[in-house]
């Protein structure tokens, strides 16, 4: 690219992406933003992709010491570095790491290193009044959790509900612990108390030490066996009373995991004994979340962590406020993907600001299991949350996936 060298912004170093969603918007955001982008990447995918004024680095792996390396390679090639970042697991400490070391950022990294392991962070948050009831179990022992049916059991380095199971009785557990151990032998799991109420992502943005909440979603969850997220719905009021007590349990977690500068996202559900942990992950939300945040309130999130990352003072002021429902695409069974139909009918109905279909012909499809197994989604506007919702749904039902049994 002809600016690959032109040191008046300098470049952006992101660690991974996906190929859409959130990680993807801070590639753009960087380059709107004028700098150089570079993408150090270990998905062959992205070596089949152009993606434009995006100067594409493939590595075999991604462990620090390598990454590292490659990054004194990109210094000494004369170009000026301003930040390294990551917007997915599990780059997002090691990224923020190497910012620091490399140019001069102020990341709260170890914080963004324990929210990587679940099993640390509920051990750092036991004493907090958010903190539910957990218990370290080992694949190797047959011994059950003391906690009553339901609960959860998942993998301490899960994301995207991958290895993250509901367990009502016996059969439920012995099939979750199998599964596991066959996928993560000798590991240590994580159950969790089962919480009841309505669940929510809270996006966070941290500037010295002072949490600042960028966005309320409400999730539609499905459990019959592990947990999806279905459908999503920006939060434009709450109960004062339920934000004020938000506030202050969003940011004793921060204080107590040392977070004084970054970005993270809370997943937490509304209890009757008031707000609890469910997760704590050191990064926006993928999928969609920046574009429904973006549509909601003119914050590009992802573009105010870039500046964040470079010493600048992100600008989280709403612009505007509007409803916003986002409504994903999953299959019931399993099979080929031999035709998709009505996705354009779909983007022109009242309302609609985004379709996205993932699946390409011939793909391989399967009812969900994990987030990876949504196909696409559906978002909507409108003046209020149930116009919104009532929008999505509508569109979402005019694309149809057409399969080939297995």
């Amino acid at each position: 690219m002809s600016s690959w060298k032109d040191e008046i912004m300098g470049a952006i170093v992101f660690i991974g992406s996906s190929t859409t969603g959130s990680s993807m918007d801070a590639l753009e955001a960087a380059g709107r933003l004028g700098h150089a982008v570079i993408l150090i990447t270990n998905r062959k995918s992205f070596l089949r992709r152009q993606l434009e004024d995006v100067q594409l680095i493939y590595m075999q792996t991604l462990e620090e010491d390598i990454v590292r390396k490659r990054i004194v390679e990109i210094i000494h090639s004369g170009l000026d570095i301003k930040a390294i970042i990551s917007f997915v697991d599990p780059y997002v400490s090691t990224a923020a790491k190497l910012s620091n070391e490399f140019c001069g950022s102020a990341i709260s990294y170890r914080a963004l290193q324990l929210m990587e392991d679940k099993m640390t962070t509920r051990l750092a948050l036991k004493n907090n009044r958010a903190s539910c009831h957990f218990e370290i179990i080992s694949t190797e022992k047959t011994k059950r959790p003391t906690m009553k049916y339901p609960f959860i059991i998942k993998n301490p380095f899960s994301n995207g509900s991958k290895d993250v199971y509901f367990i009502e009785n016996e059969k439920s557990y012995e099939l979750a612990v199998k599964r596991l151990t066959n996928r993560l032998p000798g590991r240590q799991l994580l159950a969790e108390e089962f919480i009841e109420g309505p669940q929510y992502i809270i996006e966070v943005v941290v500037v010295k030490a002072t949490p600042i909440i960028v966005a309320i979603i409400q999730q539609e969850i499905s459990h019959n066996y592990s947990f999806i997220v279905t459908a999503y719905d920006v939060v434009t009021t709450m109960d004062e009373a339920d934000y004020r007590c938000l506030w202050r349990t969003v940011n004793s977690i921060v204080q107590e995991v040392g977070l004084h500068h970054g970005a993270c996202h809370f997943e937490m559900r509304l209890s009757q004994d008031g707000w609890k942990l469910i997760e704590l992950n050191p990064r926006i939300s993928g999928g969609a979340m920046n574009r429904m945040i973006e549509e909601a309130f003119r914050i590009n999130l992802v573009q105010e962590t870039i500046q964040l990352y470079v010493g600048e003072e992100p600008n989280l002021i709403r612009r505007k406020q509007m409803s916003v429902h986002t409504t994903y695409i999953t299959v019931n069974s399993t099979g080929y993907l031999l035709a998709i139909d009505g996705v354009e009918h779909a983007a022109l109905c009242t309302g609609i600001v985004d379709v996205q279909v993932k699946p390409s012909i011939g793909s391989s499809l399967m009812p969900p299991l994990s987030m990876g197994n949504r196909y696409g989604y559906v978002m909507a506007v409108g003046e209020s949350s149930e116009v919104a919702k009532e929008r999505a749904e509508h569109a979402v039902k005019l694309i149809k996936f057409y399969l080939e049994p297995f």
